[in-house]
């Protein structure tokens, strides 16, 4: 009886398993060759369970229940780790560098996406897979954004209508605007994120704003391309939310109307009384103003920042004497910076070192006038002091140096009360409705750390581009990007190769064979 109890058991499962998979539709049919086979199973063990009793009597029965229990139980982990990586899409980059994620600036434009966003790229049918790799990396982190692609030998039409001039173009588009990247070399394109990221930006953020620098005093110069001039920061900006231009103020009389942010970099001589005048005005009219100086900075910009609360003494530099000191050639005036402030959004992410020669404190004023706020962004360390900069040389007082930790930036925030009265207000206004007019502004006691040689350094360009994000109201654009990637490939040597040679032939098995011994005795000894 037990043998057909078996044959039974088995054809029922066979007949279960075809049916279920060829007929699922059919009523009934697997679901009672199924029982069929239960039965036969349960039978069959119960004819014999004296002989699986003796059976499982036995050690080696007990191991190998053992091993076959453990093997379940490690399956459906398995199973159920991938059930849970199905559901949820994890990523995590474990390179050095995080070569292969998106930096945080992508990574805020992404997730502040409002509006559907398609990214179209026109493409050969070969590249198809490496420009699928590229946008996973931005639609992993938003569903607003779609791709498409779009083959530039097969849609001759929709390529002329978008004019596409050749393949590795990508249309970024909205319902309202459109940006094109263009020749983009792929993954191994240095500039890939940037192009990209900005090109989205440009679509979800509007035109681009309208950025001078100030010229006439000694200033860094944005067509200068030596390594104290500003050529970099001009292309990096342009290349991103902003235009640049040039701004005379002695032949203008005033900041243009279109101006969204004013940069004084490094002013060395004097500013005229009208220069100040058309600066203040700015302010007035809710301006932005970033001002970088030098301990050789006019005088006269220190009446103009005591009204906004700031410090600043001219003649004055930071002598840095902390051991990261060694970073910078061991030159003392050159601080390199650690400390940020975590109550700025500017600085609040802040991690990594950055570089200011030959610097001058800032500094919140200790009276500062109502309703301007001002915060210190970052400072030097407490061993720095503060020393009289005299004919290029350094004159130490320790008597009178004033000790660190020194501000050597800072951030003002302020209202211009509105006047309300009834000849200015607008008549469809009400009075409660009229907003005071807030202007920004940054000082910071350095204008080295942006030029062409101080941005590489540490975070420089980062906490550059921070400043302007803030001033132009664009917080959710400030962030610390990542680092380039270093060169870490493994050399392999004859000395190296002769290792790994001994270690896979001969080292691997001699230890795999050593435990199955090990194993084998101690079961002996049981």
């Amino acid at each position: 009886m037990s043998k057909i109890a078996i044959i039974l058991a088995l054809a029922g499962t066979v007949v279960a398993g075809v049916t279920a998979y060829l007929v699922p539709q059919t009523p009934l049919v697997w679901q009672i060759a199924l029982g069929v086979a239960l039965l036969g199973y349960g039978s069959y063990f119960f004819q014999e369970r004296l002989f699986f009793k003796s059976v499982f009597s036995k050690k080696t029965a007990k191991y190998g229940l053992n091993a076959i229990f453990t093997s379940i139980i490690a399956f459906g982990i398995l199973v159920f780790v991938n059930l849970i990586a199905t559901k949820y899409d994890i990523k995590k980059d474990f390179t050095k560098n995080k070569l292969h994620t998106l930096s945080d600036e992508s990574i805020k434009v992404l997730k502040g996406l409002a509006a559907e966003t398609k990214l179209r790229a026109f493409i050969h049918p070969n590249q198809r897979e490496e420009f699928n790799r590229i946008f996973e990396k931005y639609t992993y982190y938003t569903p607003k954004l779609k791709k498409e692609f779009i083959d530039v030998d097969k849609d001759p039409l929709i390529v002329q209508k978008y004019n596409i001039k050749q393949a590795g173009t990508v249309l970024i588009e909205t319902e309202v605007r459109t940006a094109r990247v263009e020749n983009l070399l792929g993954p191994d394109d240095p500039k890939l994120e940037e192009k990209i990221t900005n090109a989205i930006i440009q679509v979800a953020k509007g035109d681009k704003k309208k950025i001078y620098f100030v010229s006439g005093h000694g200033e860094k110069l944005i067509t200068d391309t030596g390594k104290e001039g500003y050529s970099e920061i001009k292309e990096q900006l342009e290349g991103g939310r902003y235009q640049v231009e040039e701004l005379v103020l002695v032949e203008r009389g005033s900041v243009p109307e279109d101006a969204n942010i004013v940069v004084i970099a490094g002013p060395k001589s004097d500013f005229l009384e009208p220069e100040t005048r058309a600066i203040e005005g700015y302010l007035r009219k809710g301006g932005k103003v970033l001002l970088m100086l030098e301990p050789i900075s006019s005088p006269a910009l220190k009446t103009l920042l005591s009204k906004y609360g700031v410090e600043f003494n001219p003649k004055k530099t930071v002598v840095e004497l902390n051991p990261l000191q060694q970073l910078a050639g061991g030159n003392p005036l050159t601080p390199i910076v650690t400390n940020y402030s975590k109550e700025s959004e500017i600085t609040r992410d802040a991690k990594q070192i950055s570089l200011y020669p030959v610097a001058t404190p800032v500094e919140k004023s200790e009276k500062a006038p109502e309703g301007i706020q001002v915060t210190s962004l970052l400072s030097t360390s407490s061993k720095s002091f503060e020393s009289l900069l005299k004919d290029n040389q350094v004159t130490p007082n320790p008597k009178t140096d004033r000790k660190g930790p020194l501000s050597i930036a800072v951030s003002v925030l302020g209202k211009i009360p509105t006047k309300k009265d009834s000849t200015n207000a607008d008549p469809n206004k009400k009075l409660e409705d009229v907003k005071d007019i807030e202007f920004r502004m940054i000082v910071v006691g350095d204008s080295d750390f942006a030029s062409n040689s101080g941005r590489r350094f540490g975070i420089n360009s980062d906490l550059f581009q921070n400043m302007l994000s803030w001033l132009a109201h664009e917080e959710d654009l400030i962030s610390i990007r990542p680092r380039p990637a270093d060169n870490s490939q493994f050399e392999i040597t004859e000395t190296r190769m002769r290792v790994i040679n001994l270690a896979s032939v001969v080292f691997i098995p001699l230890a795999m064979f050593g435990t199955g011994i090990a194993v084998w005795l101690s079961r002996r000894r049981k």
